[in-house]
């Protein structure tokens, strides 16, 4: 969140305020996963957006995870 002034925005974050550490996203959303809620919360979200007219017609979603794997053999 950091690098982005935009985000920062929408999450209602100061450039002065300390952000989250980066990895408390994604153990939120595994909480939310794990509990059955994050279906609940973006139904919710859409409910909201649509109570206010607001269509969304496109949209990026990039989990950026990083996962160890054995090193390439060298050519």
């Amino acid at each position: 969140m950091d690098d982005r002034a935009s985000f920062r925005r929408f999450c209602g974050v100061s450039r002065s305020e300390p952000t989250p550490e980066r990895t408390a996203f994604v153990r939120f959303r595994k909480t939310l996963v794990a509990h059955g809620l994050d279906k609940t919360l973006f139904d919710q979200i859409a409910g909201q957006l649509k109570a206010k007219a607001i269509q969304v017609k496109t949209g990026t979603l990039v989990d950026a995870t990083i996962i160890a794997s054995p090193p390439s053999p060298a050519t």
